[in-house]
């Protein structure tokens, strides 16, 4: 059987041939540069302002690891800039990228939005997610032939230096936290690595990737937002467990962002301060006023060598 006629089955249960899967991905990584170029060509716009108001000012670097993108607001640019590069139409709506109108026409499926990388285990390019003007992080691609958004994450492609050398993996909701964190981490020796989960959850899929591509064996996971969005925080901890030994937590006051923390006077110290006070998720206890310290002392096991 030749290499073009092997039957690739992807984690959604499709078969496809290793040629159409390459193809896909080849389609989406294309995909992924021209929003690229998009972000840093703007000279204005909505987009650039929500960067800023986030201190998230960094990605507009051509050095930053975060290869954040923005989807222009124009009806083909993406198609007509992808079948230049020798796409078919089929390519493109099979990868996610491009949808037909009522009357027939290829057109962009993504418009006007920020966009970020999302990464299967093998961290190849398979999705994306959009945050639009109203500020909210949601999945952008559908599903496809190579993408589930529960299989994929966002931000371990750009952090695999940062975990592989020991950062602890920082569980967050929004992007521009997440981007605050590893931030944070750079300036603070590698120390942490931010991923975000953009209002989707974490499944076991995804610990399990988390857990591949960090050599730390704990993770933290941040509690913020509504008392709902922290519950559902909360519940990440049996998944985490499986992968890591230590699933500690942060506790945000209420409209608090690890963002809004970031650009505050001595953000970074600030930041770092408050993920080292982490606690163990055993340690919350959910009341009226939200998650809340149940216990002063620290569960974690005594490190070796100490009288009890």
């Amino acid at each position: 059987m030749s290499a073009a006629s092997e039957v690739f089955v992807s984690s959604q249960g499709f078969g496809l041939s290793t040629e159409e899967r390459r193809r896909l991905l080849e389609a989406n990584a294309a995909a992924a540069q021209f929003f690229r170029r998009e972000l840093l060509r703007a000279t204005d716009g909505w987009h650039l302002e929500y960067l800023k108001a986030h201190a998230a000012e960094s990605v507009l670097s051509t050095e930053s690891p975060w290869k954040v993108g923005y989807a222009p607001r124009t009806w083909t640019n993406l198609v007509d800039h992808l079948r230049q590069q020798g796409f078919a139409y089929g390519t493109l709506a099979r990868a996610g990228l491009m949808a037909w109108s009522g009357d027939g026409q290829a057109t962009d499926r993504h418009r006007d939005k920020l966009m970020l990388v999302a990464r299967d285990r093998r961290l190849s390019v398979v999705g994306f997610v959009g945050i639009g003007p109203d500020g909210e992080a949601r999945s952008a691609s559908p599903v496809t032939m190579i993408h589930r958004p529960s299989n994929v994450l966002v931000g371990i492609g750009e952090q695999r230096s940062l975990l592989a050398g020991g950062a602890v993996p920082v569980i967050v909701d929004e992007p521009m936290d997440a981007i605050a964190v590893s931030n944070a981490g750079l300036v603070m020796d590698g120390r942490w690595a931010g991923i975000p989960v953009c209002g989707g959850g974490l499944s076991t899929a995804q610990s399990r990737t988390l857990r591949e591509f960090s050599t730390s064996d704990k993770a933290v996971v941040v509690l913020g937002g509504s008392e709902a969005e922290r519950k559902q925080a909360a519940g990440y901890l049996l998944d985490l467990a499986f992968f890591f030994d230590r699933v500690h937590t942060v506790a945000l006051p209420p409209g608090q962002t690890l963002a809004e923390v970031a650009r505050s006077n001595f953000g970074v110290e600030r930041l770092n301060d408050l993920l080292a006070s982490s606690r163990p998720l055993m340690t919350y206890r959910a009341s009226g006023r939200g998650f809340v310290v149940s216990r002063s002392a620290d569960p974690d096991p005594p490190a070796p060598g100490l009288d009890l």
